[in-house]
């Protein structure tokens, strides 16, 4: 098993990222406070029993995770001094907050402390309790990487303890689990902060009960709601917005069977990727083989059937999910592409734990993918808005504009917690074996653990440019494990011979004070989807981006109809600065404009009819779109013509 590369080993040096990053660090967490504060949000931790307002259930969540962010910025140094003193008084704020909240007994969660603390536990199907407390665990391993004090962990493991007794297989517990997954990563990542057994125990649990039937074929969250004066068979008894497809659709809490089980990805699309990054750890951590084999199963059907171009998940709107294979609308219109940012987030995180266990190259690449395309363009370049769902089009005069808050505010802390991360998922190290592996082509200096300081360096302007420069500097000899990306792997070059691909990867024999030259042409590619899907279309992309045509870049063009020539070369435009971002590639593709899209009914005998004339399409990356203001109109996919 590898060691992921630790945030203050890497130094990431590539423009383009620690743009994003410092763009991150210094606007999108104070905005998520300041919105959080001026909602009163923030302070809902200080509330007590009958306060007027009302705590959502997830409200904790959102300090925990902008918490968690923080902290992961507050690990490296940075030139901006004053700003990161501020922020680390939020986090010590937030701090103070938790731990002036928790209960005697250990528990802690603002919703039921305002709304009556008698009724906890009463409803983990819908009320986040369990959901809330893994935020809170994953924040206080970030808090106590940054600063090893134990603020965060004496309540974290008070709480602990306090679940520990109400949870469980024994007698008198509730053998129950929680209705949104994620208690259980943080669970895990607590156990390999500090080996105590017991968020081992409990996040082994909630894995394995979870989806459990009894003799009638009920589970717990059956037999939940009788308890609570509820009819599990009418459409859930929620509190929330009705998002069940039937009656005891089970499936939206990753429930509807266990893990074992299981061999379609169903349900809720962020619950899922939650719980399968969870049991993908438990199955590193313990080895249990038939889980293994139930992920491999869920890993095949998502990205073989489920997965958007983008990285993206989730194709039905009412279950903000997964809809059947190949079942891949593109318009929020038709109630279809939800495409979840913080879905597409745990994808990465999850991809990442994949790599942990076994280096395959279509983990980092779907990771490279989403990294790139469903996630980056989530949050605008101004830092401060965001999309909550990733639609691959939009019509002319409907703009879908990026928002600065949400009623449910997921996404926005995960995506700075993903870019605070993102050191963490460029490499890997096998100490055993003096390997280094590279997943990700990302400008940055790896000091490599237990080497005598040896240095991995990459050189390189991806995504724009394929010319990489890959250096060894150091005492140690290291081997190499090189990810060869799918888009890269029938013509890339090695100035190093003798290397062995396996999986995606090339292996190189062990060099010590070496530079070794890659390339990975970069030229535009049209790409295709399987029949199933029924889009007979094209999506244009280049290295790992996927582009998109934007109505700003093409004056006088209605792009709503529009269709590329099928055997037409697409080819790169000179290189631009878009929105603050530099050396932007951007694609010229031949196309023509239907003449005839003006019916006067629904249905007529006159086919479609394109234009005689070609006209220059001019196409951008995906996460650029809808940062230059325009009319709204934006597509993925193209129809396509024979001419």
């Amino acid at each position: 098993m590898s060691s992921p590369s630790a945030i203050r080993d890497v130094n990431i040096t590539s423009a383009f990222w620690t743009s994003m990053q410092s763009r991150s660090r210094l606007l999108t967490i104070p905005a998520i406070i300041h919105a959080q504060k001026s909602l009163g949000h923030w302070y809902c931790l200080t509330w007590k029993e009958g306060h007027k307002t009302k705590p959502h259930a997830f409200w904790d969540s959102d300090i925990y995770k902008v918490t968690e962010a923080a902290c992961y910025f507050l690990l490296k140094e940075h030139p901006e001094g004053k700003d990161d003193l501020i922020l680390r008084q939020e986090v010590e704020h937030a701090v103070d907050m938790i731990r002036a909240a928790q209960h005697e007994d250990g528990y802690l969660n603002s919703y039921y402390t305002v709304r009556g603390v008698h009724k906890r536990w009463t409803n983990v199907r819908d009320m986040h309790e369990l959901y809330c407390l893994g935020h809170l665990i994953e924040a206080c391993v970030a808090y106590e990487t940054l600063t090893n004090s134990g603020r965060l962990l004496e309540p974290v493991m008070k709480a602990l303890k306090h679940v520990d007794s109400v949870f469980g297989p024994e007698d008198g517990k509730l053998h129950g689990y929680p209705g949104h997954p994620e208690i259980e990563l943080g669970l895990l990542r607590l156990y390999e902060l500090t080996k105590e057994p017991l968020p081992l125990k409990l996040a082994k649990y909630f894995i394995l009960e979870r989806g459990q039937r009894d003799a009638n074929g009920e589970i717990f969250y059956d037999h939940e709601a009788r308890a609570r004066g509820g009819d599990p068979y009418d459409a859930m008894g929620s509190e929330m917005p009705n998002p069940y497809t039937h009656p005891r659709d089970y499936a939206y809490q990753q429930a509807h069977a266990p893990l074992v089980e299981q061999d379609e990805i169903k349900g809720h699309s962020v619950r899922a990727m939650y719980f399968v990054t969870a049991a993908t750890e438990y199955v590193r951590l313990t080895g249990d083989i038939q889980v293994k084999e139930a992920l491999d199963r869920l890993w095949r059907n998502t990205v073989d059937k489920k997965l958007y171009i983008t990285g993206a998940l989730g194709a039905m709107r009412q279950s903000e999910g997964f809809g059947p294979d190949y079942f891949l609308g593109d318009t929020e219109e038709s109630h279809g592409c939800y495409a979840e940012t913080c879905a597409t987030f745990a994808l990465i995180v999850w991809c990442s734990k994949l790599l942990r266990q076994e280096l395959k190259g279509e983990y980092g690449d779907v990771m490279e993918i989403a990294l790139y395309n469903g996630f980056l363009g989530a949050v605008g370049l101004d830092g401060k808005s965001f999309y909550y769902q990733n639609p691959l089009r939009t019509f002319t005069g409907h703009k879908k504009e990026r928002s600065t808050w949400f009623e449910v505010a997921c996404c926005p802390p995960n995506v700075a917690k993903l870019l605070g991360q993102l050191e963490s998922l460029i490499y890997s190290s096998y100490e055993q074996e003096s390997l280094v592996a590279v997943h990700l082509w990302i400008a940055s200096e790896f000091s490599v653990p237990e080497s005598g300081g040896t240095l991995v360096s990459q050189t390189t302007n991806l995504p724009w440019s394929g010319d990489i420069q890959l250096t060894v500097r150091g005492p140690k000899a290291l081997k190499l494990a090189l990810r060869i990306p799918d888009w890269a792997a029938s013509n890339y070059s090695c100035s190093l011979s003798g290397g062995e691909v396996k999986d995606g990867y090339l292996y190189l024999a062990a060099v010590a004070n070496t530079t070794i030259s890659l390339n990975f042409p970069l030229q535009p590619r049209k790409v295709y989807a399987n029949p199933k899907t029924g889009k007979d279309e094209i999506c244009i992309m280049r290295g790992p981006l996927v582009y998109c045509i934007e109505d700003v870049d093409n004056p006088g063009v209605d792009i709503d109809h529009i269709a590329l020539i099928a055997d037409d070369i697409v080819a790169d435009a000179p290189a631009a600065t878009i929105a603050s971002v530099e050396d932007v590639v951007r694609v010229h593709s031949p196309g023509k404009e239907i003449v005839n899209a003006n019916w006067s009914s629904l249905y007529g005998s006159e086919e479609w009819k394109y234009g005689d004339s070609t006209k220059q399409l001019t196409f951008v990356p995906y996460f650029l779109r809808m940062n230059r203001g325009g009319n709204g109109g934006m597509r993925v996919w193209v129809k396509r013509i024979q001419c």
